[in-house]
């Protein structure tokens, strides 16, 4: 498997790709399958996991051979039938993981950063003895297919039998195929003495002539799949931003070609259930102490007026606990937040609609992320007008812990969700959900049954019904404490394995 994350690595995760390749290659080795997962080590990855270096390889990359060293890297648990290899190269190193480059130059540096790791990881390759399957996760991985078809050096992949995962349809890594700075002719130019096989790699959205990694895997590779059956359905149409619908981002026709072709499925992601007993639910009064800790500590790396507002509202509520809890744990971004501030058929934004619904029930709506300085300022500001809503801009592993565990009704307003790994935890911890009925959320959350759903033909539509959907989770935890109690104990009684992941990636993907 090749990857940007790996969860099983300390600091190698950013979002839910690190969850699957943390999770699926130890299922699939209850299975009896070995997996090896290659990722980028970011220059510390295999120092920050004890790492032993086992080599290095010999690669093209800007016109030149370039060396990367090879490091077998311990997991933070041991992963039985698991190899992780961490490819380091000083071109990526002292980074993040991702960058937010500029909408003129999207993906510049990453894309260049993952062009260098395919041709690096296809390069080790060369030396695997025997049968292997050869799995490429998201578009980071996409340039690979390229590699495969069209350069000399990796002929050996086209034997190879392949799988490509989309984890995120939206995010595409489209780059110029030609031109200075960060384009394939630049990373790789000894294929543009000959220019004839660009009119088949060329997106034709664009005027200019680009290559999207995202494009080139659905293509190419020889079975496709994404996290979720409803994602798999939605992304054959197109998508309709104005009205709330993201489908197949321009991408649907060649979707629907892998799908008439039997090449496109949908494999729910799934999580870990813990054999009991857990970690205990914490008092209110202990949750807070929690808080405080953790929004200090951030406040003591770097002064923030919404880490003091925080601590000010923390102190507040210790003297009047809520009668129920909403959290959310998200990043900040337009995906997961934006039906939150979108304005309903009445003006009012849902957030408002829910914190006067709070205001009502005396209840508290916890929000725990960072992401985009323009959503972050938007929240800080709602937060400021109302009493009933609990900002935490940072993220911290033990907090999210016990919201998940604390809480009492969890909130996913995705946009769009390919499959969703929150709303999985919140249930596993017994906590009913409210979530947008799209991607994985509809395929793992039912209506009354183990939790709330909403849906909604256009966006204020969809902001209504997500702040109804919320006060019927209210009127029914409030009013009819039996009925909760029975929805309650349906979310902690759903079950979403590895396993069962697992034996559909062997029958539908590998084999």
């Amino acid at each position: 498997m090749l990857a940007s994350e790996n969860d099983a690595l300390r600091g190698g995760k950013v979002g839910g790709v690190g969850d699957v390749l943390r999770d699926l290659p130890r299922a699939l080795a209850r299975h009896g399958w070995r997996t090896t997962v290659i990722v980028p080590s970011y220059g510390f990855l295999h120092r920050e996991n004890a790492g032993k270096l086992t080599g290095t390889v010999s690669f093209p990359f800007a016109g030149k051979e370039e060396l990367a060293e090879t490091w077998d890297v311990t997991p933070r648990n041991e992963q039985q039938g698991v190899t992780i290899l961490a490819l380091h190269h000083a071109a990526i190193s002292g980074e993040p993981i991702y960058f937010n480059d500029p909408p003129k130059e999207a993906f510049s540096r990453d894309a260049a950063k993952y062009a260098l790791f395919c041709s690096a990881a296809g390069e080790y390759c060369r030396g695997i003895a025997g049968e292997y399957r050869l799995h490429l996760h998201d578009w980071h991985t996409g340039i690979l297919f390229l590699l495969r078809e069209l350069h000399p050096r990796f002929a050996h992949l086209k034997r190879v039998r392949t799988a490509f995962t989309i984890h995120n349809l939206a995010i595409q890594g489209t780059r110029p195929l030609t031109g200075p700075g960060s384009s394939v002719e630049q990373w790789f130019p000894e294929l543009f003495p000959g220019m004839a096989w660009m009119s088949s790699w060329k997106d034709p959205r664009y005027d200019e002539i680009c290559f999207t990694p995202m494009a080139a895997g659905i293509r190419c590779a020889d079975q496709v799949n994404t996290v979720s059956p409803g994602y798999a359905a939605e992304i054959l149409l197109p998508s309709d931003h104005a009205k709330g619908f993201y489908g197949g981002e321009g991408l649907e026709s060649l979707l629907r070609a892998a799908q008439s072709a039997d090449r496109l499925s949908g494999i729910l992601n799934g999580t870990e259930y813990p054999p009991p007993p857990g970690e205990a639910p914490l008092s209110f009064d202990g949750l807070c102490t929690l808080m405080v800790e953790e929004a200090a500590a951030w406040n003591a790396r770097r002064t923030d007026p919404v880490h003091a507002l925080a601590l000010e509202r923390i102190g507040a509520l210790r003297s009047r606990p809520p009668r129920i809890v909403l959290a959310s744990i998200t990043r900040i971004v337009e995906q997961k937040m934006m039906l939150l501030f979108e304005r309903g058929t009445g003006g009012t934004a849902a957030i408002e609609e829910i914190a006067g619904l709070l205001e009502a029930r005396d209840g508290l709506y916890v929000i725990q992320g960072s992401g985009t300085p323009e959503y972050e300022s938007v929240l800080e500001a709602l937060v400021r007008k109302t009493g009933r809503i609990l900002f935490l801009k940072g993220y911290s592993e033990r907090l999210a812990r016990q919201l998940f565990r604390s809480g009492n009704l969890f909130l996913m307003p995705s946009s769009f969700e390919p499959c969703g790994i929150g709303q999985m935890v919140a249930m596993r911890e017994h906590q009913p959900c409210v979530v947008h009925a799209v991607g994985g959320l509809k395929d793992t959350v039912l209506d009354g049954v183990n939790g709330f759903t909403f849906a909604g033909e256009t966006l204020p539509r969809q902001a209504d019904a997500f702040a109804a959907a919320v006060g019927r989770a209210l009127a029914l935890f409030f009013d009819a404490p039996e009925r909760w109690n029975e929805v309650q104990a349906a979310a902690g009684a759903a079950r979403f394995t590895w396993e069962k992941a697992a034996r559909q990636y062997i029958e539908r993907v590998y084999r």
